[in-house]
């Protein structure tokens, strides 16, 4: 019999503060083993971190070739965060694979050269191992970056064939999430699923249809471990997968200090890149006041919405640099042009009135969001006379006509304004609210030495 052993991280979003102790378990178990594999499953970097954003992920990336991963494969915040051409360059100096079977470059349709969509590694005994890796296909956002995601289920369908009749045992990459992994455990012939996305916890994996579900949670608050037992003939007869809590991995007493020099270090890099020398400090409305400005110049239409809670930090008057404004404005948020008709125009602007309140000091979690609140809703071009009508550059709405609003992608996301879902919609993404921020900072205020 073999023992073969799985370690996996995921989600790790640049939160370091357990890595010294991820890596050292992860090094102590390859050591100890020489069946050991390891993996990642995406969303190992996030731009909140100051290294991260100063350097697009790659500094991320030689953190993990520290740990010697066989493999990772990409999350959201790899592919849509990260411009195109940064995404091409973010594993140049990997010493891992990138595995990722339903994600293509276009305008052709290839394979991305630094990915490959399989891989199969072998065993110190000879036990063949399919490795697959998936992403969660955004069709919308990923063709606006010029990258083409491909089915789940279609892309299994073509690959999985070739992986059995080469391997003996087939893993799965999942940056998909956990439903979708119980989806396809039911449906598909796959080992073992190693699962990100949701940010889900299974202390003991889930056993669905004979496939083996682990995941480990987000931030590096879990790492998954997986073992295998493999006969003779290299089948598997058992399998065994728990997450284990970083709390109780072993700790040294410098792990502090080496968290902390990774932030200091990322953020000498932003502080040392000027942006502008403002005049006076800005608010967290004025910041909002500014970057409507700066919405209608991008799309070059007259009206603009945002919310204070994008402005974390007050800005103050002097040299402002990228440090100041990741402090500021520390999402995963891009420019959005909504195109609404009269009456979808007047409806938004009930459902905000109906909910202004409530959204003023309510507290906000995810996508892309990494501020508090949700904070004050500020229109620009679009306002309510005396009498309750909706003007939108002085002129009352007609319910037939087309109105343009420039605004930021958060808001088709979230589930506060409904006539957002449907909507007309175009994002820029590969431009961050912050990186457009200091273009229209440097271009108004420019830099004084």
């Amino acid at each position: 019999m073999e023992k073969i052993e799985i370690l996996h991280t995921n989600d790790l979003h640049s939160h370091f503060e357990n890595w010294p102790r991820i890596a050292r378990y992860l090094e102590a178990e390859q050591a100890q083993n020489p069946a050991v594999f390891t993996f990642d499953i995406g969303d190992a970097i996030d731009r909140l971190n100051p290294l991260t954003d100063a350097t697009m992920g790659r500094a991320n990336v030689d953190l993990m070739n520290t740990v010697h991963y066989n493999a990772v494969t990409i999350g959201n915040n790899e592919g849509l965060v990260l411009s195109h051409a940064n995404l091409n360059r973010l594993y140049d100096q990997a010493n891992f694979d990138v595995l990722l079977a339903n994600f293509k470059e276009l305008p052709e349709n290839n394979q991305p050269t630094w990915a490959q969509p399989y891989h199969i590694y072998t065993s110190p005994a000879g036990t063949k191992i399919a490795v697959i890796g998936l992403t969660a296909p955004y069709e919308l956002t990923y063709r606006s970056l010029n990258w083409q995601p491909l089915s789940v289920d279609e892309t299994l369908s073509c690959y999985l064939p070739i992986l059995h009749q080469q391997a003996d045992i087939v893993v799965l990459l999942s940056h998909l999430g956990l439903p979708t992994d119980e989806e396809l455990a039911e449906k598909f012939d796959l080992d073992l699923i190693l699962g990100a996305h949701t940010h889900h916890v299974l202390p003991e994996g889930k056993l669905i249809n004979g496939t083996m579900l682990a995941a480990a949670g987000r931030y590096g608050s879990h790492v998954g471990r997986v073992d295998l037992t493999v006969n003779a003939q290299h089948q598997m007869v058992a399998c065994q997968a728990e997450a284990i809590p970083s709390y109780e991995l072993a700790e040294e007493v410098d792990d502090l200090e080496q968290v902390r020099s990774w932030l200091q270090a990322g953020s000498e890099v932003l502080k040392a890149r000027p942006v502008a020398d403002l005049p006076e400090g800005l608010s967290a409305s004025q910041q909002g006041e500014a970057t409507m400005t700066a919405l209608k110049e991008i799309f070059q239409v007259p009206a603009a919405m945002v919310s204070t809670g994008m402005f974390v930090n007050d800005l103050l008057a002097g040299p402002l640099n990228q440090y100041d404004l990741l402090e500021s404005m520390p999402h995963s948020i891009n420019p959005m042009l909504v195109t609404l008709n009269g009456l979808e125009l007047k409806q938004l602007m009930s459902e905000i009135d109906q909910k202004a309140t409530y959204l003023l000091d309510h507290p906000m979690k995810g996508n892309g969001f990494r501020g508090k609140v949700f904070g004050k809703v500020m229109l620009s071009g679009i306002e309510c006379d005396r009498t309750g009508q909706i003007l939108y550059q002085g002129q009352p709405i007609n319910d037939q006509a087309d109105y343009q609003l420039a605004t930021l992608d958060h808001y088709h996301w979230i589930d506060f304004f409904p006539v957002l879902d449907d909507a007309r919609l175009t994002i820029k993404l590969g431009t961050l609210l912050r990186e457009f921020m200091a273009d229209y900072y440097q271009r108004r205020y420019g830099f004084k030495p």
